[in-house]
């Protein structure tokens, strides 16, 4: 039996290769695992992790599903005056960040920023070795409406190399450790010392060198303090929108958010198709709670506005509550996946082929499952290959498709009125 497995999946992956051969060495991750499963429920993700190893050997270059999506609408602070903008330059230098940093007074590791520690430790170790050589190192950039708790909007590796290389870290033997500095051009004779061992000139040179900190102070409007994120971002790697989002709400919602993208649930409906490394997965769930958790009429045709209110709102939300949407979003992601099976949140033709994952479809069931009973959800589970046909005949719509392509507050409303009423019509 375990050879005609591994007979059967050499077969398919001989399949796949023909296949990418005739589409300049590409295969999507999707068509992956469609070959895999026809015919099979039984593939784990471990084989669909051999295969791809398997691929890319084979110069095949595996693309991952991306999502399929809607504009996100106009910036929502044209109804902010310049007077609300409140920025502010404080005069600063390193150990005043030092200190900072010692006490847990700066969110640098926030599971909204883009990954801490990009840098090597040969570029941390020559930032370094700027402040030695009383080079001047770039502006700083906080959202400092928590006093208590900055968040960096631009920074993030600077600071991340002065933690590990100036502050340091502790171990579980209660010891400070602070990383060696390695690859220094100039200052070679100080390669393998830790802050620590440098000579005290040094030392103090580092502390004492001032920097340049803007912060974004309290009363900033959110809206305004959204768009700072977008415009000042100059790493090598921008804040996408739901990263921002984080670094703005980080708390309860965020949190919670992170809990549900990695659910079992959530993974299982999806086929762990959505990116997890830019917080895709999390803008999806950040999406369910918004459609559930507001009123339609909140939505103005600006996505980005109405997913921080939802944040906002659920930043106050007491433990009940919290639940309460967790509990809403598994029991809405288990019908989806009982219904629909491989072709949640898809589109698909007569033929049964189906696009990647569709937001607004997303969007749109989501809200109508949530808003039906337990005894409507079993009804509708019974006669799930009735509504995959007529939905499958809705998709074939003009104005049905149209209304899934746009943001807009009208074609919003109107694609899950559309939805619901497949589900009506069979209930």
């Amino acid at each position: 039996m375990i050879m005609d497995s591994a007979k059967i999946i050499k077969e398919k992956k001989e399949q796949m290769i023909e296949w990418a051969k005739t589409r300049d060495n590409i295969i999507r991750y999707e068509r992956v695992v469609d070959i895999l499963c026809d015919k099979d429920d039984s593939v784990t993700e471990e084989t669909i992790k051999h295969v791809i190893e398997d691929l890319t050997e084979q110069h095949i270059a595996v693309v991952r599903d991306t999502d399929e999506g809607y504009d996100n609408g106009n910036a929502d602070i044209e109804n902010v005056v310049p007077a609300d903008v409140n920025i502010g330059q404080r005069p600063m230098n390193v150990y005043n960040l030092m200190e900072r940093l010692l006490n847990r007074e700066i969110e640098l590791s926030p599971d909204f920023q883009r990954n801490r520690n990009l840098w090597t430790p040969e570029q941390q170790s020559r930032l370094i070795e700027s402040l030695m050589l009383k080079i001047p190192i770039p502006t700083f950039y906080f959202n400092a409406s928590d006093d208590d708790k900055w968040k960096v909007i631009d920074g993030v590796q600077r600071l991340s190399a002065f933690e590990n290389y100036l502050v340091g870290h502790i171990n579980e033997q209660d010891e400070c450790i602070k990383q060696p500095l390695t690859g220094l051009e100039y200052m070679t004779d100080f390669n393998g010392l830790t802050f620590d061992e440098l000579p005290r000139q040094y030392v103090r040179r580092i502390k004492e060198t001032p920097i340049v900190v803007y912060t974004v102070e309290k009363g900033t409007p959110d809206p305004i303090v959204y768009n700072i994120f977008q415009r000042i971002n100059t790493g090598g790697l921008h804040l996408n929108s739901q990263e921002i989002r984080h670094a703005l709400y980080v708390g309860k919602s965020t949190a919670m958010l992170r809990r549900l993208a990695e659910s079992e649930e959530f993974l299982t409906v999806t086929q762990h198709s959505i990116d997890t490394e830019r917080m895709t997965d999390c803008e999806y769930v950040n999406r369910f709670v918004a459609f559930t958790e507001l009123k339609l009429t909140d939505y103005k045709g600006n996505i980005d506005g109405f997913l921080r209110m939802a944040l906002k709102k659920v930043n106050d939300y007491d433990d009940i509550n919290i639940l309460r949407v967790e509990r809403s979003f598994r029991r809405a992601m288990n019908y989806c996946q009982r219904i629909f099976g491989r072709y949640a949140f898809r589109k698909y033709n007569e033929n049964w082929r189906r696009g990647p994952i569709n937001k607004a479809l997303f969007e749109s069931w989501s809200y109508v499952f949530s808003h039906m009973t337990d005894e409507e959800m079993e009804r509708l589970s019974n006669k799930n290959d009735i509504l995959l046909k007529r939905f499958q005949k809705k998709l074939q719509n003009i104005d049905y498709i149209n209304a899934l392509k746009s943001g807009d507050q009208y074609s919003v409303v109107r694609r899950i009125e559309m939805t619901e009423s497949v589900v009506r019509e069979i209930l």
